[in-house]
């Protein structure tokens, strides 16, 4: 009975379960030969895992988003202020800017960077490090995504090869075995007419063939076996991979909206150009000392500037010494408004995303919960090893 269903087997196409597997490292996952399935324990340890690290990442996002509305704030206080201290502001930004524009024509005399980059880096010169640093972790982090982003679309691709190559081999394994049986079966037809007609005992050639056609059907049977397992093995792994695809453009996502902020922020497209400018500026900053020796002190006019906002409630008032044409001409003070208004919305939208994520990680714990209610004392030492709280 056994080998009549392995030979049915042969004419009938399995179909595999998909399953669902945890989160592990890519390097571990690539080098794999055979796939196990695990329990639900661990997908939601990655879970709890996607949970703490949005939450984090919105922590970091707020803070960023309140201090963009501290500048807001800032620029609604300049505004409200009496006419006679617009006037005293005004005319301490007109001084610096007439400092800015002769140090900016005696630097440009061989156009290292724009007056916009100097000010950008000036205004960001004490966090430099830091900003360098944040950079660099996101562009390596970046090139490792996307580089494991690419072997994993390799796998899945391999794995798909690999299964239509095992479904041909099985195709042909059935139009031989179809072929071979009809061949055997013509043969021993033939055999018995022919015995039937001569009187000549064919028992023993026929028994012969009739072995033969066994023995051929074990090997098909074996050989089509092992090409199913082959097959069910390359759907596990290409689910693996699936998944693991999905789970990797979650921070793929994260990173690469984090980098085009700060990109956008800093008015660069990567770290190199944003050291490069500095480079330029440190050159730059040591001419400035030399020509202001001679041209005025503009360090001078911005503590002036910066202790007349504070003492009049400006939360942050030394950005605005690099932004004193704000402080002059309406027009430009519009133009930081839509600045701030536009990374104000990436930040929302970027909170938003990681809020959305954070919640479905919550809702897929839950449902975990009530499809393995047995589970639910073990999990909850996850949940407060991860300081998440399930109701």
């Amino acid at each position: 009975m056994g080998l009549l269903s392995s030979v049915k087997d042969l004419f009938t196409k399995e179909e595999v379960t998909e399953e669902t597997f945890e989160y592990e490292s890519i390097d571990t996952f690539l080098s794999r030969q055979a796939a196990k399935a695990k329990g639900p324990e661990e997908d939601i340890a990655f879970k709890c895992d996607q949970i703490v690290e949005t939450t984090y990442l919105m922590e970091d996002l707020r803070v960023e988003y309140e201090l963009v509305t501290s500048y807001f704030k800032d620029i609604q206080t300049i505004e409200a202020l009496p006419d006679n201290v617009r006037k005293e502001i005004a005319d301490i930004a007109k001084k610096i800017a007439f400092l800015e524009n002769e140090t900016s024509a005696f630097l440009h005399s061989d156009d290292r960077i724009s007056d916009e980059n100097f000010r950008m880096i000036q205004g960001i010169e004490k966090d430099l490090t830091k900003i360098f640093g944040q950079l660099k972790d996101l562009e390596d982090m970046d090139m490792k995504i996307k580089r494991d982003m690419k072997h994993l679309e390799g796998e899945k691709n391999a794995q798909e090869y690999l299964q239509e190559s095992i479904e041909e081999r099985q195709a042909r394994l059935r139009m031989f075995t179809i072929g071979f049986g009809t061949i055997a079966l013509l043969l021993v037809v033939t055999l018995v007419v022919v015995g039937m007609l001569t009187k000549t005992a064919m028992v023993i050639p026929v028994l012969m063939i009739l072995l033969v056609v066994a023995l051929m059907a074990a090997l098909c049977v074996v050989t089509f076996k092992n090409l199913s397992y082959e097959f069910k093995m390359s759907e596990k792994k290409e689910n693996r991979a699936i998944n693991l695809m999905n789970k990797v453009k979650i921070k793929y996502i994260n990173n690469t909206a984090m980098l085009d902020y700060l990109y956008d922020k800093y008015h660069v497209k990567s770290l190199r150009e944003l050291e490069y400018l500095y480079d330029q500026y440190l050159i730059m900053v040591d001419e400035v000392r030399k020509f202001q020796k001679t041209s005025g002190d503009l360090r001078e006019f911005s503590d002036a500037l910066s202790k007349l906002l504070f003492s009049n409630g400006v939360k942050d008032p030394d950005i605005w010494a690099k932004q004193s044409l704000a402080l002059i001409d309406s027009r430009e003070m519009v133009e930081v408004k839509h600045s701030l208004n536009v990374r104000r919305q990436k930040l929302r939208e970027q909170i938003a995303y990681n809020d959305k994520m954070r919640l479905n990680g919550l809702k897929e714990i839950k449902e975990l919960l009530k499809t393995n209610p047995e589970l639910r004392s073990q999990v909850r030492k996850t949940l407060e090893l991860y300081h998440i709280n399930v109701h």
